[in-house]
């Protein structure tokens, strides 16, 4: 992974949770991923592999996670003892092929380039069981072209972004078959009142289901193929 983007999680990990997550906009982001996730992945968690799990937001969903952010781990170990943190890049995964029933990456793909984009679905495939499912999402390249984008501090950051289709032909390529996608944070939300957050949750979900490539996020829930 680039240095670049290891250096600023480094720096950024005291404060990343309340920063991110900690406003009204932020809670809506990880209510609706973890609504995702309780609903896609496997009741038994033991054996779910979280990719790029940063301080541990959602790593109470995994029993191994990893990332290449040493400052990051520290901090998500102290929140989740009964998990297994691994200092990892997500294009060279340090676990053997086949080990795992899920993986889990949310907010990494849209950071990487093509190739490591193509890297980090590879190795996702090559450590998951057959039958076994991937959980990611990507930016949305359809809502990218209609909504002007502010230009980030980080050139790299949410620079990768994919089409719904192009999300499920990359996968294919990597013998992960769609099993659904949605999206997320169809409406607006940030431009909002803060007190109508909370309340536009299920309408979101709903018109974001129906036209996932029209969301902020689309989101995917892929399985691997049997005979690979």
């Amino acid at each position: 992974m680039n240095r670049e983007i290891i250096d600023y999680y480094d720096h950024l990990a005291p404060t990343y949770d309340r920063d991110r997550f900690g406003n009204s906009y932020g809670r809506f982001i990880d209510a609706g991923e973890r609504r995702l996730l309780a609903r896609w992945l496997p009741a038994e968690r033991h054996n779910i592999l979280e990719v790029a799990c940063g301080t541990g937001r959602l790593s109470n969903f995994a029993g191994v996670a990893c990332d290449a952010s040493q400052e990051s781990l520290k901090l998500a170990s102290l929140r989740h003892a009964q998990v297994t943190f691994v200092c990892a890049d997500s294009m060279q995964l340090p676990f053997k092929s086949h080990g795992f029933d899920a993986v889990f990456a949310f907010h990494l793909l849209m950071h990487l380039d093509a190739e490591g984009v193509r890297a980090t679905v590879a190795e996702a495939s090559r450590v998951l069981r057959p039958g076994g499912v991937f959980v990611a999402d990507v930016v949305s390249a359809a809502r990218r072209h209609f909504v002007a984008r502010s230009r980030p501090r980080n050139p790299w950051h949410g620079n990768t972004a994919l089409s719904a289709r192009e999300f499920r032909t990359l996968c294919a390529e990597y013998g992960l078959k769609p099993l659904r996608m949605t999206g997320l944070a169809f409406l607006p939300i940030q431009r909002m009142p803060h007190r109508l957050r909370p309340f536009l949750t299920t309408t979101d979900a709903w018109l974001a289901a129906g036209l996932p490539s029209l969301s902020s996020y689309v989101i995917g829930c892929f399985v691997k193929d049997d005979t690979r």
